[in-house]
């Protein structure tokens, strides 16, 4: 699913992504294969990530994750990008499909700059091998699609977003 994380005031987009053989952690420009296991239960987990193994402590709240890593503490707050988009002011909830569960993005039939029309198919999407079609909410402009046939996403992950009305 991904996640605005914020850490030291600043916001970074990431998601994890399930290989078959493991996980990687995607953020910025970046993917770096992890995996996370349990040392000595009560929070102590060990982190391999870059063929370092790293002991850490975590406790995890509705909205932010607490680690504990190298003698200091540090709070990471999840956003969902659903809920910015709803807290973006009046229309914004029209502008976005928001995924009605977790799956796979089937096909793609508009990209950024395509002008739709209400009703309109813009991406097919699986989820529990059922297949739904996403349509357009809206008369408008793609302005994004951030996921290409093959990735999976996770439950209110944006999977197209129109460009705001004019006034």
């Amino acid at each position: 699913m991904r996640r605005l994380l914020e850490i030291g005031g600043e916001q970074i987009p990431v998601w994890l992504a399930h290989t078959g053989k493991g996980y990687v952690v995607h953020a910025r420009d970046r993917a770096v294969p992890c995996a996370l296991t349990c040392s000595q239960g009560r929070g102590a987990y060990v982190l391999e990530l870059e063929g370092r193994s790293i002991p850490l402590r975590l406790a995890v709240s509705e909205t932010a994750t607490f680690i504990h890593l190298y003698g200091r503490a540090y709070e990471i707050r999840r956003t969902d990008p659903a809920d910015r988009l709803v807290e973006g002011g009046a229309g914004a909830g029209q502008d976005s499909i928001v995924a009605p569960m977790p799956g796979v993005v089937v096909s793609v039939t508009v990209g950024p700059g395509d002008r739709v029309e209400k009703g309109q198919t813009l991406l097919v999407i699986e989820s529990m091998k059922l297949e739904t079609t996403l349509s357009a909410p809206r008369d408008g402009v793609v302005a994004e699609v951030p996921f290409a046939p093959g990735e999976g996403f996770g439950l209110k992950d944006v999977l197209a977003r129109l460009a705001p009305e004019e006034e």
